[in-house]
């Protein structure tokens, strides 16, 4: 939006009017923290806003840019396997990295063509790509590319993110044979983990055939059983889920 009138009444500029009458000495910031629920907006669902005087903040949206901040999260940032496997929206610039840093992520893949984010002048920060196109699907090449990646990234120690433009398609296709590979899980219960852990993944036929193709390539002449308890199930996203709440704040 772009503010051409002295006039304009949005909430930032109200509140930008008001700090310069008062001045900063004087203004004061209260602020609560929230967390945002389905109802309010499923893709952002288990993100934080922060409730500052008459402003909401997305918290992991910096709404002040010319305010230089350290870290803050990248959108839909969530750990699959805590300290082991994490997923995320697009991170857009060197602020989004650091927090995944932070977090303990030395290796990203970005899933997204032609489209790389600022991690060159990250230097603990490894990066891969496998640019899959907008609105496509993994193919079994590209997951066992993925796989393949996770395979060296364990073997060097390696904690890993993964993410495509808005980490709930690509990556969660991902994310989904990551967990019938390494955990051998059948399809749909991969699926469901995923589903269970990132609302709003995985809601096109085509990612669960995605999903379905990998394992019957993995399953072919392979002797090994695939399949777990629910109590498994429900361990794996309680732990998801924890280690996201601790991550976010």
């Amino acid at each position: 939006m772009v503010h051409r009138s002295k006039g304009c009444q949005c909430e930032k500029c109200s509140l930008k009017s008001r700090m310069a009458d008062m001045g900063e000495e004087t203004y004061r910031v209260i602020s609560r923290m929230e967390e945002i629920t389905e109802q309010e907006d499923r893709h952002l669902a288990g993100a934080k806003k922060e409730i500052r005087n008459e402003l909401t903040v997305i918290i992991p949206e910096n709404p002040f840019p010319e305010i230089e901040v350290d870290a803050y999260p990248p959108l839909k940032f969530s750990w699959l396997i805590p300290k082991k496997l994490a997923a995320m929206a697009f991170p857009r610039n060197k602020e989004n990295l650091k927090f995944i840093i932070n977090q303990g992520i030395t290796h990203l893949v970005t899933l997204t063509a032609g489209k790389k984010p600022p991690v060159d002048d990250i230097a603990r920060l490894r990066w891969s790509e496998i640019p899959i196109e907008e609105f496509g699907v993994p193919t079994v090449e590209d997951v066992k590319k993925f796989i393949d990646i996770c395979k060296r990234a364990d073997k060097n120690g390696e904690v890993m993110g993964v993410h495509c433009r808005q980490g709930r398609s690509r990556s969660a296709v991902m994310l989904a044979c990551y967990l019938v590979h390494f955990h051998r899980f059948m399809p749909d219960e991969a699926m469901n983990v995923v589903r269970m852990v990132r609302p709003g993944s995985l809601e096109w036929e085509e990612q669960e055939e995605a999903v379905g193709k990998y394992f019957m390539f993995l399953t072919e002449d392979n002797p090994l059983k695939f399949g777990v308890s629910g109590e498994v199930m429900e361990e794996m996203i309680e732990s998801a889920r924890e280690a996201t709440k601790k991550a976010l704040g």
